[in-house]
């Protein structure tokens, strides 16, 4: 039986050859989750011994991930806003510059005791919408999620965190969505169809539905923009991400009688939400 170093060296060896970001550190998360411990874990029990079988699994996830799927379809779970979601190939992967539309909505809404009613457009994985609503005990959410097995990974990410009693998921698109919101959040696909095939191979690994954003990368905020005039309430916000080539997506919210409010920066500075009210 080899040791835990001895893997996780011979490991991030074979993720190196294949051009992985961060081998050594995959190769750790792999480990942890084959032996279903924490990383302090890891770190102080370096010399353990791996069983045999533990072995063969922690081998044939790293072979996976040599083969560039995302580290999370392999482990089956990403942190986002420190709580664990459930993620799968069907479900875009949860990643920290979203984090960004969780800070705009507590900007936007600071008093994390007023009832509010929210809507979440493409709900994926869930962790938008249930980030938002662990923030606030007295508010309730929908989410819309044309994907069925998107629709289902969300489910299970509302019963894992305890809030089938304050949010309801619809099998639909957004497009379907009817009353009306205090708050709408989405992180829409946004990606110009012609750069999907230079997406990083982890990337191509996800579901496209969730990434292609049509030929110029705004058909679905042009979806979105009518149903923010319908569905906001009076001085209601909508925050949503958008990418790089949403950049001077502002000029454009005036002719749907929305106004906008400002864009919203991510950790590396980049623009990462549009915030628009109805006016």
């Amino acid at each position: 039986m080899k040791t835990i170093s001895t893997l996780i060296q011979e490991g991030s060896k074979l993720l190196s050859s294949r051009k992985v970001e961060s081998p050594y550190l995959d190769c750790e998360i792999i480990m942890q989750h084959v032996l279903d411990v924490e990383r302090s874990f890891i770190i102080m029990n370096y010399a353990d011994q791996v069983p045999i079988k533990k072995e063969q699994l922690f081998w044939k996830l790293t072979k996976k991930r040599a083969e560039r799927y995302p580290i999370s379809q392999i482990i089956g779970n990403r942190e986002f806003w420190s709580k664990n979601f459930i993620v799968n190939r069907h479900v875009l992967d949860p990643r920290a510059d979203s984090e960004t539309l969780v800070s705009a909505a507590l900007k936007y809404y600071p008093n994390k005791k007023q009832e509010m009613e929210i809507a979440d457009f493409g709900t994926g994985t869930g962790c938008l919408l249930i980030s938002v609503l662990s923030e606030y005990e007295h508010a309730v959410g929908v989410g819309f999620e044309k994907s069925l097995k998107a629709y289902k990974v969300a489910c299970q990410n509302m019963e894992k965190h305890n809030l089938l009693g304050r949010a309801k998921m619809f099998p639909s698109s957004w497009t379907e969505c009817k009353g009306l919101f205090d708050l709408i959040i989405s992180n829409p696909p946004y990606i110009r169809r012609g750069k999907l095939k230079d997406l990083q191979a982890e990337v191509q690994k996800e579901p496209k539905i969730a990434l292609d954003g049509g030929i110029d990368g705004l058909s679905c905020y042009l979806s979105i923009f009518p149903i923010l005039k319908r569905c906001l309430k009076k001085n209601g916000f909508a925050i949503l991400e958008i990418g790089e080539d949403q950049n001077d997506i502002d000029k454009i919210v005036s002719s749907y009688e929305l106004a906008f409010q400002e864009y919203m920066y991510d950790l590396a500075g980049m623009k990462r939400c549009i915030v628009i009210k109805r006016t």
